[in-house]
């Protein structure tokens, strides 16, 4: 192993002499915080529904009015509870779609006969996107009998999420795009120079020509990369840390990053290191194939534009089979976004990371073999 810490002694002084790629391996931490911060004080989310989906509701006072019961009935099921206040808080649980509270005079509203505008409530939850379908098919239906007899959802606000749920919905649609993005700009950053810059240089032709194994010679670098990649990693953790308070501060309030606990932090963590080692892996497999850092960076563009789009994805796949957790990269975007939302399961995670790293394990085994063929390393 004598060799193999040669080789890594090399890399690393070469990495920490040259501050620009310091910088820019920490980069991703401080693009977090700041992106983090910036977003806590201008983002905003609505919701949507499935349009073949009918509304579980709790009516109080249901009118009598069969137009308007047809209407009703079409988009939503009516569901018993003990009182109001049991179906409230079913509304705030995201067990119940909505209850919309009737006036007692409605039909006679309906039928003109009142000179007074009464209002009718419809309660809802703005993280749930069933409730907020509900909440838009009510008052639609509400507002085509309105005429304008009465009013809805008049000086009060009816909307009963939670803190903790609206920062869910919130994180849960834009940590993995972001994970994915800011990781990838980092490993993009000391893969190609590492082992393209040296073939580029010609001291990768005189490295091989030592007597140093060459197995050893990519172990070597591949550790290093980890190394670098894992700072980078650790940089990117620090900044999610440290910019959920503003983050959440600024969309539900400054006590809302209280709502993830030590667990969840580490879950997050164990993603983040799992895959850098996955990108780090297959940019420095791509290194390997290149003859020059501008051929490497050319190569990678593509394949860091299909990792981003992994991010995206688990933003439609969220919710979906446990199964898909075992999807390198992809299962780590959809473990991210259950995280984000409190619905992450540890078997989810544990496959996400385990998935991940067998890829790696894979992925180094892989560029061992091509530091041994000289048709790769001297590109003949």
């Amino acid at each position: 192993m004598k060799n193999v810490f040669t080789i890594i002694k090399k890399e690393f002084a070469r990495f920490f002499k040259d501050k620009r790629m310091v910088i820019t391996v920490l980069l991703p931490g401080l693009l977090i915080y700041l992106v983090y911060s910036v977003m806590g004080a201008v983002f905003s989310d609505s919701g949507k529904t499935d349009a073949n989906y009918k509304y579980s509701a709790y009516v109080v006072n249901s009118p009598a009015n069969e137009q308007f019961l047809t209407a009703f009935y079409t988009v939503s099921e009516i569901k018993e509870f003990a009182s109001l206040d049991e179906a409230k808080k079913s509304v705030a649980d995201g067990k119940l779609d909505i209850v919309v509270v009737f006036p007692e005079n409605f039909d006679a509203v309906l039928e003109g006969n009142l000179s007074t505008v009464p209002n009718v409530e419809v309660y809802y939850n703005s993280s749930a996107e069933k409730s907020v379908g509900g909440y838009m098919a009510v008052t639609a239906i509400l507002e085509a009998f309105k005429d304008p007899s009465f009013s809805i959802n008049s000086g009060g606000n009816f909307d009963l999420v939670e803190e903790r749920d609206a920062a869910g919905k919130i994180l849960s649609s834009i940590m993995p795009l972001l994970m994915f993005a800011l990781l990838s700009s980092g490993c993009i950053a000391v893969a190609p120079e590492s082992i393209a810059g040296e073939k580029e240089r010609g001291t990768m032709a005189t490295m091989l020509i030592t007597p140093v194994k060459r197995w050893q010679i990519a172990l070597g670098k591949i550790l290093s990369l980890t190394c670098f990649a894992l700072l980078s990693g650790i940089s990117s953790f620090v900044g999610v840390i440290l910019s959920l308070p503003k983050l959440l501060g600024g969309m539900v309030g400054s006590s809302a990053a209280a709502f993830y606990g030590v667990g969840d932090y580490f879950m997050i963590f164990g993603l983040i290191i799992s895959v850098v080692l996955v990108i780090i892996s297959v940019f420095a497999v791509i290194s390997t194939l290149s003859k020059s850092v501008k051929e490497a960076g050319t190569m990678i563009t593509p394949l860091m534009m299909l990792i981003i789009l992994m991010g995206v994805g688990s933003m439609f796949l969220s919710g979906g089979s446990v199964a898909l957790y075992a999807i390198p990269l992809l299962g780590s975007g959809l473990a991210m976004s259950a995280i984000m939302s409190f619905t992450a399961s540890p078997l989810g995670v544990a496959l996400a990371i385990i998935s991940n790293i067998a890829v790696a394990a894979a992925l180094v085994v892989l560029l061992s073999f091509m530091f041994k063929s000289e048709r790769i390393m001297f590109n003949k």
